[in-house]
């Protein structure tokens, strides 16, 4: 159980905090601070045009991680839809 609560607190980020508690206490702080982060990350990852459910996924693997991912990756571009006309326009005057 101890190595199941240091792998889930490195995934969580409490490994860099030096959180030390007990097992039980770790993997329960972990989990629920993953299912609290969770809907965050797939609320941003739905507004910056990701896949909602491997971010959901993701959050719920990765809790912390997750969510720094998604705001630091940055968005796909989209293109031009063809009937808007590119600025600024060319000059026929010449």
């Amino acid at each position: 159980m101890s190595t199941v609560a240091s792998i889930l607190s490195i995934a969580s980020g409490f490994a860099l905090m030096r959180y030390h508690e007990p097992p039980a206490n770790l993997l329960a702080t972990s989990i629920i601070i993953n299912l609290a982060l969770t809907p965050l990350t797939a609320i941003v990852a739905s507004r910056r045009g990701r896949s909602v459910t491997r971010w959901t996924i993701g959050g719920l693997a990765l809790g912390a991680w997750a969510l720094a991912a998604v705001m630091i990756i940055p968005a796909p571009s989209r293109p031009a839809p063809p009937d808007i006309p590119q600025y600024p326009p060319t000059s026929h005057a010449a």
